[in-house]
């Protein structure tokens, strides 16, 4: 634990002014070392202390009549000395508890020589005081702590290592289309921080976001909070991380690549009116466009971006695949937000689990993912020898009429469908998903598909 300030004082000085000074100084969020605070039962008092004086980044001398008669008192100003005879700063602040400056000569000439503040100016002039000290104007730090205090969190004193961990995050780059070095890139649900520069204040504000964007890409991953997460359970995330609603109203377009779930019409909540702007703008633009991110079943352009197409009456006239595939990886040329297997998205559209999606919206994303086909993939399945007989009995067999799904491969299917539930701690019945995966002809799709594909 490390503090903001260590209160030097008497005990006879506690009552009338040490701890109403050191409440207030509380309530400015510092992190105050005093013994009322401090200390529990069973604590060593010297050894307390001496952490106390080791561990504060300044130390407030009440020098009082009490104070100059009492050896304890002392011996704490002697550590805070003997670190300042160490440390390339002025960490001593005094304050004048009804003594005057040739009391203070008396005791200590080099303590008279040091501006201080009297206390009968009052605990909120003191502490005002003090705080131009113990807060300098102008640090980034200082910056980054108050605008996550805003926030309702209780960040560290900035002396705190936990700070070296968020400014190494700010200096992430986003990713953008290349293959960065491991932990250097922001992951899932990470927005654009604000810009840096040579501003103290903008330094700040950058780290504070760091800061909290740091404890959404965790907890996120943790849940885990994905496209297939119930749109109530993605609000009360958004809404249960400081900051995090903020970043999605100002970033509705990335909120759409993390959640496209909460594009759809009476799932948004509190995104309706941005994802409404949203669509319009985009159907604007889609407008005054001779092209789109993809073409329509006419070769025409879509009538809005993909990422909003959910929204939309029609889906924008995209082909189903093309949304589907949006749904599962998104389009932000940076984090993916893709967080399963392709082929465990698709197992959850044909889930008990998906039953919340409206019907018109799980048609055509089942449709899509059929449509796609990208659900075996080009990776074979190491670890369970009967998933991998089963994957590359499709692989080799040529065509739909050569493939026979015997019952040791229909046992494969089942053994991949479970690890998928698994993997997505659902709980349906791995045979009636199997079922419906071969009703709904996902494997003649597989190799009309693959027979399309070696035509061009």
């Amino acid at each position: 634990m490390l503090y903001d300030v260590f209160i030097c004082h008497a005990s006879e000085d506690k009552e009338d002014f040490v701890l109403p000074l050191a409440n207030e100084l509380r309530k400015s969020h510092l992190e105050v070392w005093y013994d009322d605070f401090t200390l529990t039962v069973g604590d060593s008092l010297r050894e307390s202390i001496d952490k106390g004086l080791a561990k504060s980044r300044f130390g407030v001398v009440v020098l009082s009549p009490s104070f100059f008669r009492k050896k304890w008192p002392s011996r704490e100003l002697n550590g805070l000395v003997a670190r300042e005879m160490t440390e390339p700063r002025d960490l001593i602040l005094p304050i004048w508890h009804h003594v005057s400056q040739a009391d203070v000569v008396k005791y200590s000439p080099p303590l008279a020589d040091r501006r201080a503040v009297n206390s009968k100016l009052g605990i909120k002039a003191v502490c005002t005081e003090l705080l131009r000290k113990l807060r300098p104007q102008g640090s980034p730090l200082i910056v980054a702590r108050d605008e996550l205090l805003n926030f309702g969190l209780n960040p560290p004193v900035v002396t705190d290592e936990w700070w070296l961990d968020v400014i190494e995050a700010s200096n992430r780059i986003p990713d953008w289309g290349m293959i960065p070095p491991e932990n250097s890139t922001w992951g899932r649900w990470t927005f654009p921080l604000p810009e840096s520069t040579a501003d103290p204040t903008d330094r700040g504000l950058r780290l504070a976001w760091t800061a909290m964007q740091m404890t959404w890409e965790k907890a996120a991953g943790e849940q885990p909070i994905t496209q297939i997460t119930r749109p109530e359970v993605v609000h009360d995330f958004i809404a249960s991380q400081p900051g995090l609603g903020e970043a999605c109203h100002r970033f509705p377009r990335v909120l759409a690549n993390y959640a496209p779930q909460l594009t759809i019409r009476g799932l948004s909540g509190p995104f309706d009116h941005e994802f409404d702007q949203l669509l319009a703008s985009s159907v604007r633009r889609s407008a005054r466009s001779t092209s789109g991110s993809g073409l329509t079943s006419t070769g025409s352009p879509p009538l809005c971006d993909e990422e909003i197409a959910l929204r939309h009456p029609s889906f924008g006239d995209y082909e189903p695949d093309s949304i589907a595939c949006h749904f599962v990886q998104g389009e932000l040329w940076g984090p993916s937000p893709k967080f399963y297997e392709i082929f465990d998205y698709l197992i959850w559209f044909m889930s008990s689990d998906s039953s919340w999606l409206p019907a018109t919206v799980h048609a055509f994303l089942l449709d899509g993912m059929r449509q796609w086909n990208q659900w075996l993939g080009s990776k074979t399945d190491e670890s369970d020898p009967q998933i991998k007989e089963f994957q590359m009995a499709l692989l080799k067999s040529p065509s739909f009429k050569s493939f026979k799904l015997t019952r040791r491969l229909r046992s494969g299917l089942e053994s991949w469908v479970e690890a998928s539930l698994h993997a997505m701690r659902l709980t349906d019945h791995p045979s009636s998903i199997v079922d419906n995966f071969l009703d709904d002809g996902f494997i003649e799709s597989f190799f009309a598909e693959r027979q399309r594909r070696s035509k061009r």
